[in-house]
């Protein structure tokens, strides 16, 4: 055996793992020296697309859309000021422009928190004038519909001011996301209804156009965002001016692209295929490392320490790292609490979930959670998640819950949480190799993933 340290909430802990493990850690790699210069290159130069300079002008209301603080404060901090920049010497006018936080399903932001991650300077000329908004994916006074999509048949209802502008621009990361997909050109997910986001994150999208690996047909995977960002073309005719950074750590790049949707995606998933897909073999025991603090919240919360373990399984673009019947185990010593102000949905979603055992139930739900009054009453009016996040999540858990012979979490404080999700709690991380040994043998081919969650997520290239 041998020693790695691994992230157990608020420290990090020694576990012993087979000399033959696979340790993989995230690590920078052709990070761009001067990210200010690359992004005001990019804008001047970008794909598909006329510069910025020539797109914007005198008269021009312009909306700046940008992915909420669930992703990295460099990538805003140094690309919103240069495009704001750009567009004042091309003779808009600060009063015509709105920045609008892209907060899709997730909760609203205060003006604290987007002060800390748009900066001082960009939050104290935009914000005392109303200039920074948060979207709202629920009131239809702020939000179009624009039809449906033409391959997937997605619901398009977008944030209405975002898309009467005269010109839209939109800053975002290209960042590890499901099977071979990256995150953004993310108007269409950012910026979105309740329905909208509904209509591709439902149980039965979720497995149509999910991960169907084991029949390889991957390889040319179905676009939801290139499909209804095509029907925002057709529909405004105009197109989003996207700049997209793909981010290392620190507050560093390893590149910055910018133009529109089709254009723009190429380029910048070759950097993100780059930095983001490590090689390792088809595991029998999965081993991740879950800190203190999520990008959604706190690691004491149930559902948010179930997705660090249940999620990076669906992280591989090629084929599965876990093998069919292997164990996955989390190192997390969660409490199980669940905050239920800024989370008021999510207990009631897993009693639901434990009282039925299965996903597939909880779909016929969907509409009394969507609709109960105090839900709505905490996402509009106190910054919680709204009613509908938790399903989401619950969705998203299944294709690892189906493929694993078992989902382990090691160190727990409260072990019935844990296991009204289908998890088995152990008390400590030999408590839980022992369990998984017994299930896959004595001799596992093993992957450990020690610091998946504080440092950027990855790809497992599985390629033989």
């Amino acid at each position: 055996m041998k020693p790695v340290l691994a992230d157990f909430g608020n420290r990090q802990i020694e576990i012993a793992v087979p000399k033959h493990a696979v340790v993989i850690e995230f690590e920078d790699k052709s990070l761009l020296a001067d990210p200010v210069t690359a992004t005001i290159e990019a804008i001047s130069v970008p794909h598909g697309s006329p510069p910025l300079s020539e797109l914007a002008g005198p008269g021009k209301r312009v909306a700046i859309g940008f992915d909420d603080p669930t992703r990295p404060s460099a990538t805003v901090q140094t690309i919103i000021p240069a495009i704001v920049q750009r567009l004042l010497d091309s003779g808009v006018s600060a009063d015509d422009i709105v920045l609008i936080c892209a907060c899709s399903n997730h909760r609203k932001w205060t003006q604290t928190e987007l002060a800390q991650y748009l900066g001082p300077n960009i939050c104290g000329r935009f914000w005392p004038s109303g200039q920074i908004l948060n979207h709202d994916c629920y009131d239809q006074l702020q939000l179009k519909f624009l039809g449906t999509s033409n391959i997937g048949k997605y619901y398009v209802e977008l944030n209405r001011r975002y898309i009467e502008a005269d010109l839209m621009i939109y800053v975002g990361n290209v960042m590890a996301a499901g099977f071979s997909s990256y995150t953004g050109t993310g108007v269409v997910i950012g910026l979105a209804s309740t329905r909208s986001i509904a209509s591709h994150h439902s149980l039965q999208k979720i497995r149509k156009h999910g991960f169907q690996i084991d029949d390889k047909v991957n390889k040319q995977p179905h676009s939801v965002k290139g499909d209804m960002n095509a029907l925002l073309e057709e529909v405004t005719g105009k197109r989003v001016f996207y700049v997209n950074a793909v981010p290392g750590s620190s507050g560093k790049f390893a590149g910055v692209f910018a133009g529109y949707a089709r254009e723009v995606r190429p380029p910048s998933w070759a950097v993100a295929d780059s930095i983001f897909r490590y090689p390792a073999p088809e595991a029998d025991v999965l081993i991740i490392g879950i800190p203190e603090i999520l990008s959604l919240g706190s690691s004491d919360n149930t559902l948010l320490a179930a997705s660090g373990v249940l999620s990076p399984p669906r992280l591989c673009p090629e084929r599965p790292i876990l093998r069919e019947g292997g164990v996955v185990i989390g190192l997390c010593p969660s409490r199980g609490y669940i905050d239920p102000e800024r989370y008021p949905s999510y207990q009631a979603a897993i009693n639901l979930y434990a009282q039925y055992n299965t996903v597939n139930s909880l779909v016929n739900h969907e509409e009394e959670f969507d609709v109960y009054t105090d839900y709505r009453h905490r996402y509009t009016n106190g910054y919680a998640f709204p009613p509908l996040h938790a399903f989401w999540l619950l969705y998203q858990f299944s294709y690892t819950q189906k493929r694993a012979g078992a989902v382990i979490m090691a160190g727990t404080s409260n072990p019935e949480a844990f296991r009204s999700l289908g998890i088995l709690p152990a008390e400590n991380f030999d408590e839980a190799w022992k369990l998984a040994t017994k299930l896959v043998g004595k001799d596992p081919v093993t992957v450990v993933a020690p610091t998946y969650w504080s440092r950027p997520s990855f790809k497992f290239d599985v390629t033989s």
